[in-house]
């Protein structure tokens, strides 16, 4: 079964059902989100359920007033799966509930467009592949592998072993070390090509036909049609829910700490470790408590800081992460936002696309969305300040 089907140059288009379909399974299965242009703007949102060619988007009935969206309706769908970013044109069917929370099924696109970044996104491994790279000063750098292709690799510039700033210049020669499985090594001569959109697109400059890339295009091949082999193994035709719903994840008890005891106190809403990462980095002049929350009423977790109603106590500012276990930020910030009282409330997440995350904070109420991955600690004591004066 064919997948891909190029169209044009560095252009091709996945229009077999079964693979559609295993795109939005993957992204249930990671948890991750949908964007659809509505109004000329790009929205990310949760996506909770694949089910036979239909996927169930996180939006509110608010939402869905405030954009008039009826059945029938078409969008503009853009989704990032394995590295690439693809996209099509789905229709709403109806209006649901998963698990009590409001949702709208689109039929999912019949066919899915996508740009293949000549040659350097072919194979996105799901073991964190090592490359040991050389800077512009010639000094041996290191960061996990994004993307592979047959023409060279894609490296993250953001979040954890990624590319550091100063480490890869545009246009520049680099040596590039591949640490692949089972010892497997692959040293190339390449040249920084890309450097957009969160990624550093770095392409091989050996010749076509030396024995070490024709060596590595045979690993890269065997490791795509093992890659296939899974894929046709875990999909499932009756559908999946998104893992953030499983009950194992719904169900962990959400917990509750202080880290510094300050006025103004700012409430964080993450995953550990990031509010501990914020009391080091601002505890100095704020208050920090944090809240590994789940699902759930969430005032009444706060009881133990005073918060009761609409008397919010020492919480003069909350911080919600984009990302949770098992719903998204925005879900929570939107609830939140609801809550008698309720202090300003800032969201947080990484770079990418933050302008269009900003400008969906500030429509629900939020006072804007802060960027802490990179972690700039200026910037995030600046964004604290500014929105405490709102109080």
């Amino acid at each position: 079964m064919s997948k891909h089907h190029p169209v044009s140059k560095h252009v091709f288009q996945v229009d077999d059902l079964a693979a559609i379909r295993m795109v939005f399974q993957r992204l249930c299965r990671a948890g991750g989100e949908v964007h659809l242009q509505i109004d000329g703007k790009d929205w990310a949102f949760p996506i909770f359920e694949e089910v036979e060619g239909r996927v169930m988007l996180g939006i509110t009935e608010a939402e869905r007033n405030k954009w008039k969206m009826g059945i029938g309706d078409h969008y503009r769908l853009t989704v990032f799966d394995r590295g690439r970013k693809l996209q099509g044109t789905c229709e709403v069917a109806e209006f649901v509930k998963v698990e009590e929370t409001p949702c709208v099924a689109m039929e999912q696109p019949r066919v899915l467009k996508g740009r293949d970044n000549r040659g350097l996104v072919d194979f996105i491994p799901e073991k964190p592949y090592r490359a040991v790279f050389t800077s512009p000063a010639m000094d041996f750098c290191e960061a996990r592998i994004k993307t592979m292709g047959s023409e060279g690799i894609q490296l993250p510039l953001y979040g954890e072993n990624s590319v550091k700033e100063g480490q890869l210049k545009l246009d520049t020669p680099t040596t590039l070390e591949l640490a692949l499985e089972l010892g497997t090594k692959f040293v190339f001569p390449a040249n920084t090509e890309i450097m957009e959109e969160g990624v550093a697109g770095i392409r091989f400059t050996v010749k076509h036909d030396s024995q070490e890339l024709r060596d590595y295009r045979h690993w890269l091949s065997d490791a795509r049609n093992a890659q296939d082999r899974k894929d046709r193994e875990v999909f499932r035709s009756g559908g999946i829910r998104a893992e953030r719903r499983k009950g194992a994840v719904i169900n962990v008890q959400p917990t509750l700490q202080v880290l510094v005891e300050k006025d103004p106190l700012v409430l964080i809403i993450s995953e550990p470790p990031f509010s501990q990462r914020m009391a080091e980095a601002v505890g100095r002049k704020f208050g920090v408590a944090g809240l590994d929350y789940a699902r759930g009423e969430l005032v009444s977790l706060l009881k133990p800081l005073g918060v009761e109603g609409a008397d919010w106590g020492p919480v003069k500012l909350v911080l919600v992460h984009q990302r949770l276990k098992s719903m998204s930020g925005m879900e929570v910030a939107a609830k939140l936002l609801t809550e008698p009282g309720c202090p300003p409330v800032l969201v947080v997440g990484p770079e990418e696309a933050a302008e269009t995350k900003r400008e969906r904070a500030l429509a629900m109420g939020a006072v804007g969305f802060l960027v802490v991955d990179p972690f700039k600690i200026l910037a995030v004591i600046q964004a604290l300040d500014q929105a405490l004066k709102t109080v």
